[in-house]
């Protein structure tokens, strides 16, 4: 994807020719000096650099031409964090300024059609279920301990020290980006601590298993075995004695991850433990990793989230947020309102679909 919009952008760049006339090395103009600057950040590949400076230069830039190339810049970056929607608009801004341009307009198709490719379950759900503040994890606010389970079979699902060490990066993230959020929603930083159990998984782990009512059984009776306790209430009060608990199983191989979390009060009012199964791969050979936003995401159910991507109207709401689209990376995912209501966060916000017990 990345590829093809940067040729398409290379039309457009020939307005870096006005700019680079425009902006003389002893130049004392301060939007001259950072549109120097952002052509820096450019050629040393520091995107996240570069877009703050296109942010900045755009509401201070009137020459049509310059602000055209500001557009296709960011326009490119956001591709390359996966922002398709975000880019479309920064085209389409870009376009406004200047005669039309058959590349761009090609351009802003196939943004178009790519985001229409990642709808497959769109349709499932018609609102926004609300299950906030029910099971053991309620809300994602005050003191939270995230107990985390490596399942290994020695065989689909083998974890190395360099694999579980790797993975404890990840979770770090995770845990900075929750507390990073929260700050801005003003809410006071969760306080998170994880603790990390293995478990011996009976050989040959299927996914049919990880999936079924069975497993959540068969794991009290693992961390019975190995682990000394008695029962999973147990194993509970002696690992995280206050607080809120996010319990996480991780079974080092491919396949979908998914939460079992407890519903509204009104429909589950019973409901007590909930749990994540990730099955995601952890590998060092992989420069880029999806792992800490399917961990973020996941762990967000247990805490009220809903998904986003199956909800029919939600296809351009919210287009960030880690609970409908996936970015290029966790620090570039946004946690929009609705999700933050969600987790305990703010308010609910307006929404083009229904959302469960708004207002209470």
């Amino acid at each position: 994807m990345k590829v093809w919009l940067l040729r398409t952008l290379l039309s457009l760049f020939v307005l870096c020719a006005a700019v680079a006339i425009w902006v003389g090395p002893n130049s004392a103009h301060p939007e001259d000096q950072r549109l120097a600057m952002l052509s820096q950040r450019l050629q040393d590949s520091e995107y996240d650099l570069a877009y703050d400076e296109v942010k900045r230069l755009l509401p201070r830039v009137e020459e049509p031409d310059v602000r055209r190339y500001l557009y296709a810049v960011k326009a490119d970056i956001e591709v390359g964090r996966r922002h398709y929607h975000y880019a479309i608009h920064s085209l389409t801004q870009a376009q406004q300024l200047g005669e039309p341009n058959r590349k761009v307009d090609e351009a802003i198709l196939r943004l178009r059609n790519h985001i229409e490719s990642m709808q497959q379950e769109r349709q499932l759900d018609k609102q926004y279920r609300d299950a906030r503040d029910n099971g053991i994890a309620a809300s994602l606010t005050g003191k939270i301990t995230i107990l985390y389970l490596y399942l290994d079979d020695n065989r689909w699902s083998r974890w190395s020290g360099k694999q579980r060490l790797l993975n404890r990066h990840y979770l770090q993230q995770v845990v900075e980006w929750y507390q990073a959020r929260a700050a801005q929603y003003g809410v006071a930083k969760p306080q998170i601590s994880s603790r990390f159990f293995f478990l011996k998984a009976p050989r040959g782990i299927s996914k049919e298993w990880l999936r079924s009512k069975q497993f959540f059984l068969d794991a009290q009776g693992l961390i019975a075995n190995q682990l000394g306790y008695p029962s999973m209430s147990a194993f509970v009060e002696a690992k995280a004695p206050s607080g809120q608990v996010a319990m996480v199983f991780h079974s080092n191989g491919d396949a979908r991850s998914f939460a079992l979390s407890c519903g509204s009060k009104q429909v589950s009012p019973n409901c007590h433990y909930e749990y994540v199964m990730l099955t995601e791969s952890v590998s060092s050979a992989s420069a880029a990793t999806y792992t800490p936003q399917v961990q973020a995401h996941e762990i967000l159910h247990l805490f009220g989230a809903a998904d986003l991507y199956r909800i029919e109207s939600a296809r351009d709401y919210a287009v960030t947020d880690l609970m409908n689209y996936y970015s290029d990376a966790l620090r570039h995912a946004s946690l929009d309102p609705i999700t933050a209501w969600s987790i305990g966060w703010s308010e609910a916000p307006d929404a083009p679909f229904i959302i469960e017990n708004k207002g209470k």
